[in-house]
């Protein structure tokens, strides 16, 4: 192929110029080598050309970073006058990127390169086609109009939320923008993490990537147990090694699990997350469903009420088949309590009249009085023999005892995302979510496992163990 048809070639296909012309340093080797795309830096450089805005959460050593800079060197190259910009938390990383950037530009065949360089620096690289990559902090590179943005490990930026409103200006002409980074679990609540779950849950405007550890093709069983063993024998726990190499999304998001009641690894054994949740016959906003009823059969909902404004935390109620001790509905919104009472009345009904185990805390006092007088439903008693669950001092703890030993004796199966998230969020010194995190789906599951356990009908002898703290003297 001669010159002109394959620059033409490499204009129209960024991973095909990757693949052929651009090379990266290996540290391990100390030299420049071909950058031989593995199948999933080839489909993650198709994500990055493809969208506007995309977030990208990976493990460690995945070659992302490289692979970021080597679609910006193909706009540099390919799309000229292209601009890049270059951000990191602190100056040097950033200058780092542009090194890189430059040296992959170097070692590209002459015919491929501008006429000339005519600026270079630590920060600033021009070239004679009007094309420019320029290095930032965080703190920097706000009144610049870029083609491509890249942040580097954005989870470690404190300021992130600020710094987007800040550089949103410079990609608002039809510029991309790219978020990459493993996960800081020092902050379970970030901008970035944030972000991510957006685009999970299908919201927002970013498109989003996760990459897990065996995305590298060297990396396979003996590899994760050796490194997952060596990791956590530093600290006594998992929390570098899911950070660094997580299989799933879950783990790379779940907060540090030194202080954790239901250990993800429990909440993860009994996850069924992929079935896509569907709908039921009734007027009810916000309700997914996985399953229908089954005559005869008995189901308990748990109920988390809330105050219902567009600020405060989700109603939730969560239905539990009474059998196989199944997630099977979940009915989440921010409605007013009376009307939440409304919708819970109608679920109930569906779902061959459940019981109810209500939250009697706050909103739970008037959804119990509308759900019992006017739904006619049934609520069932909580610890102290009066209708609902009251979680005080007390309560709290009962009810995160008996989940807990549910989850662990794998007992219960987890159907959505955010209540499995939730879960395995829970502190142990608090049995709240961590500061930022919502932990409602997480209750109104407790409370279904409360109200299924509490009459001891199908209790798992574990959940009742004599010698187990939580189970004396309660009178199941």
């Amino acid at each position: 192929m001669d010159h002109r048809a394959a620059y033409l070639a490499c204009t129209l296909d960024p991973a095909w110029f990757t693949a052929r012309y651009v090379a990266i340093y290996d540290a391990t080797r100390q030299a420049w080598l071909p950058f031989t795309l593995w199948p999933a830096q080839h489909q993650v450089l198709q994500t990055i050309a493809a969208e506007r805005k995309l977030v990208v959460l990976k493990a460690r050593q995945l070659g992302i970073s490289w692979l970021s800079l080597a679609y910006a060197l193909w706009l540099l190259v390919c799309r000229p006058p292209a601009t890049v910009l270059l951000f990191s938390l602190r100056e040097a990383e950033a200058k780092e990127l542009l090194w890189r950037l430059t040296g992959m530009y170097a070692r590209l065949p002459a015919w491929l390169q501008a006429k000339a360089v005519t600026k270079a620096n630590a920060n600033r690289w021009e070239l004679s086609n009007g094309s420019r990559a320029l290095a930032f902090s965080t703190k920097g590179g706000r009144s610049y109009t870029g083609t491509f943005a890249l942040v580097d490990e954005a989870d470690f930026v404190p300021d992130l939320n600020q710094f987007l409103n800040a550089v949103k200006p410079t990609i608002d002409a039809g510029g991309q923008l790219c978020l990459v980074s493993t996960s800081d679990k020092r902050r379970p609540v970030s901008t970035f993490k944030n972000l991510f779950r957006a685009s999970l849950q299908g919201t927002g405007d970013y498109r989003h990537v996760f990459l897990p550890w065996h995305a590298r093709p060297d990396r396979d069983a003996r590899w994760h147990a050796v490194t997952k063993a060596e990791m956590f024998a530093q600290r006594g726990t998992d929390d570098d090694f899911l950070a660094e190499y997580p299989a799933t999304p879950a783990e790379a998001l779940a907060p540090e699990q030194l202080d954790r009641r239901i250990p993800l690894d429990w909440v993860l054994a009994v996850s069924e997350t992929d079935a896509r949740p569907g709908g039921l016959p009734l007027a009810v906003p916000g309700l997914e469903a996985w399953a229908g009823v089954v005559s005869g059969r008995r189901y308990v909902i748990g109920v988390d009420p809330a105050e219902g404004n567009v600020h405060s935390d989700e109603s939730v109620a969560c239905v539990l088949d009474g059998e196989t001790w199944a997630q099977v509905a979940l009915l989440a919104c921010r409605v007013e309590p009376a009307t939440f009472a409304g919708y819970l009345v109608q679920l109930a009904h569906y779902y061959n009249d459940a019981d109810l185990m209500i939250e009697r805390n706050n909103h739970g006092h008037l959804v119990i009085r509308e759900v019992q007088c006017d739904g006619g439903m049934k609520v069932l008693d909580g610890y102290d023999k009066r209708p609902g669950w009251l979680s005080n001092v007390k309560g709290k703890p009962l009810l995160y005892g008996v989940l807990a030993s549910a989850v662990k004796d794998q007992l219960v199966v987890v159907r959505d995302t955010e209540t499995a998230n939730q879960l395995a969020s829970i502190e142990a010194s608090t049995l709240r979510a961590p500061s930022g995190l919502h932990d409602d789906r997480a209750d109104a599951f407790a409370l279904a496992v409360a109200g299924l356990a509490w009459r001891g009908e199908g209790v798992a002898s574990s959940v009742v163990a004599a010698g187990d703290p939580l189970a004396e003297g309660v009178g199941w």
